[in-house]
């Protein structure tokens, strides 16, 4: 059995919205619904699907910057909502995050070499000294010269920049590193090169990523499983080449027949999504894609289909998944 670094179990969080002079809560966001999921030590975990679908906050839950509403988040063993704010403090340590905007996430009246030594700071890790040496260290990793130590962020470029951010991630020798969307706001030829850099990364310090994107494109090459997200909900999860071979949810293979270059097999029928995902404050009854999903009978809008595994690596959450026939990359034509 793999070794489980982050476990989430029947994770939720609902925002209350107010309303009125008084901020009397009206309703609820459903940002995450009864998620359950494993993380495993070593491992790349793709989390995937379109904006508003909760990824951001499943990161924030996970790594407890925000309190779930209910369910448990455990971390090498340790529950994390058991935890006093100090014993907190010391499990943020192996535990960073790599932001989406390279440029917002660096404050600008900071040089890089504080930027990177801020966590030693305040971790109180080594001397001034020494904190000095590992942020030059830590520069020379991500491939970026000792000697722009002194200069400000607005000097480098987004790619830089995120080398900056993925530096100061590694300050502190984590053992989990979540990734939001980290690639989303950099060009395409600079994408390739922070991908290979966290995947080099990876192989040399043993990290375990959870790498959150809104497209499959980027996940595919570098996730060792993915994870797909809607509406608060996990649809499917399995290891990445069953994903885009033998994905048997409905919005998985949406998801893939929407990327750019769709060459699984030419005799491929893409799945066509249409309309928009409902408001998360009213989800909808039953399974939540049934309002989009060509293939909806009267059972999926009364009953909320459970995450059930195919197999020991592989779950998807369908009353009606596509058949076994999708293992071959063909799939059914969808009559409108």
């Amino acid at each position: 059995m793999p070794d489980v670094l982050l476990r989430a179990e029947n994770l939720t969080k609902h925002f209350p919205v107010k309303e009125g002079r008084f901020g009397k809560q009206r309703s609820r966001v459903h940002a995450l619904d009864g998620i359950e999921l494993s993380v495993y030590r070593n491992e790349i975990l793709g989390i995937v699907g379109e904006s508003g679908c909760g990824k951001s906050t499943l990161a924030r839950v996970l790594l407890n910057l925000i309190e779930p509403t209910a369910g448990t988040v455990s971390f090498d063993g340790v529950n994390l909502q058991g935890l006093t704010r100090r014993q907190m403090r010391e499990q943020r340590r192996e535990m960073q995050l790599v932001f989406q905007d390279p440029f917002s996430s660096l404050d600008p009246r900071k040089t890089v070499r504080s930027l990177i030594a801020e966590p030693l700071d305040i971790h109180r890790v080594g001397t001034p000294q020494e904190r000095t040496k590992r942020a030059s260290e830590l520069m020379e990793t991500v491939g970026l010269s000792r000697s722009y130590l002194n200069r400000y962020p607005h000097e480098f470029s987004g790619g830089q920049r995120q080398r900056i951010g993925i530096a100061r991630a590694l300050a502190l020798r984590p053992k989990l590193i979540v990734c939001d969307e980290p690639v989303s706001a950099l060009d395409v030829s600079v994408q390739a090169q922070i991908i290979n850099l966290l995947q080099d990364l990876q192989q040399q310090f043993g990290l375990t990523y959870l790498f959150i994107a809104h497209g499959l494109d980027v996940v595919r090459h570098i996730s060792d499983r993915i994870a797909v997200m809607y509406l608060g909900k996990l649809v499917e999860i399995g290891p990445a080449d069953t994903i885009f071979t033998a994905s048997r949810h409905p919005y998985t293979c949406a998801l893939i027949s929407a990327m750019p270059k769709f060459e699984l097999n030419p005799s491929s029928n893409p799945l066509p999504l249409k309309g928009e995902i409902p408001s998360p404050i009213h989800p909808p009854a039953g399974c939540r894609f049934h309002t989009r999903c060509p293939f909806a009978q009267e059972r999926c809008r009364r009953e909320e289909p459970a995450l059930t595994p195919q197999d020991e690596h592989h779950s998807f959450a369908c009353h009606f998944p596509l058949p076994a026939e999708a293992e071959t990359g063909v799939r059914p034509a969808v009559h409108a």
